[in-house]
């Protein structure tokens, strides 16, 4: 039996290997957009393709690297504005600093980076894809290893893991049109992105920002044990074979049949990957493990982790043990509860009061505010909080306002207001709920919804890497479809309509003249099918992360999400797309 499977192991690679042999016809005929081919990866992408034959078009950030590409490339290659049936683009550019604990940061230190790491990407591919889809070419998103796994601070791994969601629902939106969208997913590479030199600068100059009460938390030989730890391992760690990246990217433009994911590295391949599939325990435990310790690091949450990954088999009685007590003191702590209006939070707020929790019920109108006090107790206190007040990011492009205007509330908001309270939870040694989605581990709608749950996920991941050493405890909920607001038929539909209605002709007919209302009765059947009205399951997993001595990292609330939505997110991505493409509408151009 061992023999048959191995055969069929083997079978499949030499058939893949077979069917990756062939290149598209004509490469002197399809124009490629790169990204950031100033240095790295882009730069080498670039002269690469060229000698390939195909007609390279180079973004470049400055004159001198654009100079310096047009000297060692053939006449084939240019910089001219964007006007031609174009094949292929590559989104390459990025940046890495300031990455650090994210108590050090403030929000400006997420919005600029987020800015270029993944509104540019949106930006920059929603503009060339009108000539993408005529051309049936390909969109290559190039993400990073921390797209699926969030070990860093800061806003790198968020935007990452926002470019995984935005390439997941883009691949699933063009594949009736014909565009592949495919994504990178690197490892460590010795570039500009990973020079030590640079981190160095960026973590020391955080480090003088810093108040002296959260240096003395950290210690004074903090910095000093990261850089010697940057200097010993990571930099060990680097690939200085940028072709591994660079074959990816040709194979990913260039092939008849592209893959959906490349993985260049051996550390991507055999150790971020399937460490990214593993338990939250055991990430956590690993990555703890191997990072410098701040002076206040408490060892009873390490030892706990250890303790229980020596015991395997006592998990289930301890896990339920630990599950079922409650913190004590509760009439004497405050919580802060966001977006309480209606749905999760209007209840979160009202169970939690009743609890005998102190609750600070954050509403964004006046009217949902006079219904929440109506309806608890004395203890509850309202405030009106407008969460994108202080998170209004610089204009990119007015195609990307749609998701702009739902990454300021569902992620930058969330990322804003944590900071902001976060000294107070470091004294409390408290909590920090945050609400993503099932949506934040499947992308399967277009628009910013997913890439925001994606980035709430990847925040939540690192911050509670970040904040187990001082005692404060990180949880996520990913409700699966419940009836809120959120999901209300009556608004998504008048939205639906209201985009489609301003599409231009040659869009709509593209999708053809029943594609909207086949939609419409796709996400009715999804809703009435899939969708609870009992949000106390939600709320419940609020409580028990706020009250519980021993909280979850995560809560799954619905049926839809345990045993379906969470189950079909670790598959392969070939089953994920062919599953989403079955619910649906088709394409029927007019």
């Amino acid at each position: 039996m061992f023999l048959y499977i191995l055969g069929l192991i083997v079978l499949f690679y030499v058939y893949r290997w077979f069917r990756e042999l062939g290149r598209v016809p004509n490469k002197s005929d399809k124009f490629v957009y790169i990204t950031g081919c100033d240095t790295g990866f882009g730069n080498l992408l670039a002269k690469h393709l060229d000698t390939k034959g195909f007609r390279v078009i180079a973004g470049c950030y400055t004159e001198k690297g654009e100079v310096e590409l047009k000297k060692c490339c053939s006449d084939k290659l240019t910089t001219l504005h964007l006007d031609v049936s174009l094949w292929a683009v590559v989104n390459n550019a990025g940046i890495s600093f300031p990455t650090a604990p994210n108590d050090w940061l403030e929000i400006d230190d997420f919005k600029h980076m987020i800015n270029v790491n993944l509104i540019g990407v949106v930006a920059i591919t929603l503009s060339v894809l009108p000539l993408i889809k005529k051309a049936k070419g390909r969109v290559v998103n190039v993400a990073s290893i921390f797209g699926r796994i969030s070990t860093l601070g800061g806003a790198y791994c968020i935007t990452k893991y926002g470019v995984e969601a935005f390439n997941d629902s883009l691949r699933r939106n063009m594949a009736p049109f014909g565009v592949k969208v495919l994504c990178i997913e690197p490892g460590f590479f010795k570039t500009t992105v990973t020079d030590s030199a640079i981190f160095q600068s960026h973590f020391q100059r955080l480090w003088n920002k810093l108040p002296q009460e959260v240096k003395d938390e950290y210690g004074s030989d903090y910095i000093e044990k990261t850089k010697v730890m940057v200097k010993e391992r990571f930099e060990k760690m680097l690939d200085p074979d940028l072709m591994k990246v660079v074959s990816c990217m040709e194979h990913a433009v260039a092939a008849v049949h592209p893959r959906t994911r490349y993985s260049p590295g051996w550390d991507a391949k055999f150790f971020w990957l399937p460490l990214s599939y593993m338990p939250t325990f055991i990430s956590d435990a690993f990555i703890r493990r191997n990072a410098v310790k701040p002076k206040v690091f408490l060892c009873a949450d390490l030892l706990c982790c250890w303790c229980s990954l020596a015991a395997l088999a006592l998990i289930a009685a301890v896990w339920f043990f630990r599950d079922s007590r409650q913190i004590t003191g509760i009439h004497e702590k405050h919580v802060l509860v966001t977006g309480c209006d209606s749905g999760f939070g209007n209840l979160a707020a009202r169970q939690l009061d009743r609890r005998g929790f102190h609750v600070i019920a954050a509403c964004l109108t006046e009217p949902g505010a006079s219904r929440l006090r109506a309806a608890a107790s004395p203890r509850l206190k309202t405030l009106l909080l407008n969460v994108t007040d202080s998170a209004s990011i610089e204009r990119a492009l007015e195609r990307v306002e749609d998701f702009k205007k739902v990454l300021d509330v569902n992620l930058m908001g969330l990322i804003d207001v944590t900071l902001k309270f976060l000294p107070l939870l470091k004294k409390a040694r408290g909590r920090v709920v945050n609400v993503a989605s099932i949506l934040g581990r499947i992308s399967l709608i277009g628009g910013g919804y997913c890439l925001a749950k994606y980035g709430v996920e990847a925040f939540s991941d690192s911050l509670r890497r970040d904040m187990m050493h001082f005692g404060v405890k990180v949880s996520i909920i990913e409700p699966g479809f419940f009836k809120t607001q959120v999901t209300n038929l009556n608004l998504i539909e008048g939205d639906l309509k209201e985009r489609w209605n301003i599409l231009p002709a040659e869009v709509r007919r593209s999708y053809g003249d029943s594609y909207l209302q086949d939609y419409i009765k796709v996400q009715e059947f999804s809703m009435k099918m899939l969708a609870s009205s009992d949000l106390s399951k939600v709320t419940s997993c609020m409580q028990h992360a706020l009250s519980a001595r021993y909280p979850r990292t995560r809560y799954s609330a619905g049926w839809d999400a345990k045993f379906f939505w969470i189950p079909l997110s670790y598959l392969p991505t070939c089953i994920t797309d062919t599953f989403t493409n079955i619910m649906m509408p088709s394409v029927k151009e007019s």
